[in-house]
């Protein structure tokens, strides 16, 4: 199980979609859990956001498989349902990523742990699927590039047994930096990437701000993108490895164990970049996901988009003001948010942010992240974030 600390740290971040290739997001997190599901909500946002910048960085459509809250799928049955809807072409990504419980059997073989697929307590082998199936799975729809990422505990359970005869702040911003770091993570790489958040026998620490792993995962990451320096997806885990251990070692110390330690295996190789990859300035919708509540967000974020980003003719922009605008109820208010989904940036009513949209410079994209409705249906209240370009 996923331990909760008290720590705080911040985050990275995004959404969008063009021609051609797919980046296919699968998303598992245990947000409905009484004691790491805050902690989760806040890996879940970070990587609803992160997928939005792959996918606009590097010119990719994108589709979402959402499991999270309550009613949401986010069972086994769930994520037999995401890998039976995953097709792909011979050019696309597929990125699985979860958060939350994880264990392994006393007698288990593989190195990686299986995902616990409930809200509440674990009460049987019915309720767990295992990562490196996953893996499997993914890697046997011949994607370009398949990661599977989970932040999870890799603890055995002492009465699981396979036999049972056996005992950050602001906008995210596009610059150079980070077009060439996911580009050389995305595009001039194929083949495939399993990857957990703790090896054999450690649980995986959660604090406020998210899971250890995923805290440094995104701080990593956004190191690379802010030198712009030669990136693969070795160096990077390396880095990140390093970096959990360091994080981890005082508490775990106090507990009597070893430094968490992210494990991995890659069979990565270079690759020639599809031929038709650059993004399309145009804004577009990602394409439908099998969770209403994402569509209906993704929805709201293009009726902004089309007034904000730097690509619409500024008549147009203007002239897209009033439809978006009908959406809203008369008070609301729209929050402004950084990208570790807490920092507040700005607060605003829904036409002054709407007015704001149509003349900012270098808008890329919003994401919507929340939305609240009044008893008439419409909204009363959207928290979102931003992507500029540089």
């Amino acid at each position: 199980m996923k331990k909760t600390l008290i720590v705080a740290l911040f985050v990275l971040a995004v959404v969008e979609r063009a021609a051609g290739q797919t980046l296919h997001a699968i998303i598992f997190a245990n947000t409905e859990d009484a004691t790491i599901g805050a902690s989760v909500e806040n890996d879940f946002q970070y990587m609803n956001v992160e997928m939005t910048t792959i996918a606009k960085s590097i010119g990719y459509g994108l589709k979402k498989y959402y499991y999270y809250g309550p009613g949401q799928g986010f069972s086994p049955a769930g994520v037999e349902q995401a890998l039976a809807q995953l097709s792909c072409g011979s050019n696309d990504i597929v990125f699985f990523y979860y958060s939350g419980h994880g264990a392994r059997a006393m007698d288990e073989k593989s190195r990686y742990p299986e995902m616990i697929l409930t809200h509440g307590a674990w009460t049987g082998t019915e309720q767990l699927f295992s990562l490196e199936e996953v893996y499997r799975r993914v890697m046997a729809k011949s994607p370009r590039l398949a990661i599977v990422m989970g932040d999870l505990c890799n603890k055995a359970d002492e009465n699981y047994y396979h036999n049972p005869g056996a005992a950050s702040k602001g906008a995210t911003i596009i610059s150079k930096g980070v077009e060439k770091t996911y580009k050389d993570l995305f595009l001039n790489v194929k083949g495939g990437l399993i990857v957990t958040s703790s090896k054999a026998g450690q649980t995986s620490y959660s604090y406020p701000a998210g899971g250890a792993f995923t805290i440094c995962f995104r701080e990593i990451l956004q190191a690379y993108v802010d030198l712009g320096a030669e990136i693969s997806w070795e160096r990077l885990l390396d880095d990140v490895i390093v970096m959990t251990k360091e994080m981890t070692e005082e508490g775990k110390r106090r507990e009597g164990e070893a430094p968490q330690e992210p494990i991995y295996d890659a069979s990565l190789a270079a690759a020639t970049p599809p031929a038709s990859h650059a993004p399309s300035p145009a804004p577009t919708q990602p394409a439908q996901s099998n969770d209403a509540p994402t569509n209906l967000r993704d929805d709201l974020a293009y009726a902004l988009t089309i007034v904000g980003n730097r690509d619409v003719p500024k008549i147009d922009r203007i002239k897209n003001i009033k439809a978006a605008l009908q959406r809203f109820s008369g008070g609301a208010k729209v929050q402004v948010v950084g990208c570790d989904n807490s920092t507040i940036v700005n607060t605003a009513s829904a036409k002054g942010y709407l007015n704001y949209l149509s003349i900012a410079a270098n808008m890329a994209q919003v994401v919507v992240l929340e939305t609240k409705n009044d008893a008439s249906g419409k909204l009363s209240y959207a928290k979102v974030h931003e992507i500029h370009y540089e």
